[in-house]
């Protein structure tokens, strides 16, 4: 079957394979400069609500050979087999640090930088079938955060490919479940067609 992918706007077009259905990021105006976009808790972790804070963070670092600087766009797509993946294109590949906390993952990506305004839109997943709800590139000094905010406990599985061409793509991919919230039964009664099992039998 299929993927469906959505990735943030970048000058240039993206080639995708046949049968890819392409959708845009969607989110606010990303802040500008070195602070991050979302704010930072204590721990220096850029979170979208309270409940994404934790004053204990777990930080792994990865070398890679890579530039002073490297381009980035994000994305996102599901996978066939109901796995998901989440993206970033880069110009040149990057040394990055892990930041794990309760409720995110940051990924810190060496001397890379958005481009564009746009590239820092979060990309909101919430209704897909993924431990991800959203994430987004945040500007952080010299360096680029993707900031991964996370429903379910997870382990992704990470790489940095790099192409012939001197660009990568760093690879997150994320374990199929069920990670959609069950439907309330208010939700199901709203759909009951007519004259289903519970409706007032008619008159004779």
């Amino acid at each position: 079957m299929p993927f469906q992918r959505f990735a943030g706007a970048l000058a240039g077009a993206m080639a995708l394979a046949p049968g890819v259905s392409v959708a845009q990021a969607a989110g606010g105006s990303p802040a500008s400069g070195d602070a991050p976009a979302d704010g930072a808790g204590a721990d220096g972790v850029p979170s979208a609500s309270p409940a994404a804070a934790n004053t204990q963070l777990a930080t792994t670092a990865h070398r890679s050979k890579g530039g002073a600087s490297s381009l980035a766009l994000p994305g996102f797509e599901t996978m066939g087999d109901g796995s998901t993946r989440l993206f970033v294109e880069l110009s040149r590949p990057v040394a990055y640090d892990t930041k794990v906390s309760a409720a995110a993952i940051t990924y810190v990506l060496k001397g890379a930088s958005a481009g564009r305004r746009n590239n820092t839109n979060p990309l909101v997943t919430v209704h897909f079938n993924t431990p991800v709800t959203s994430a987004r590139l945040v500007p952080h000094g010299h360096d680029l955060w993707f900031v991964v905010q996370l429903r379910a406990k997870v382990q992704p599985a990470v790489t940095m490919d790099a192409a012939k061409d001197g660009s990568a793509v760093m690879r997150i991919d994320l374990p199929k479940g069920d990670y959609l919230p069950a439907a309330s039964d208010d939700a199901k009664t709203a759909t009951q067609p007519a004259g289903s099992a519970g409706a007032a039998p008619s008159p004779r």
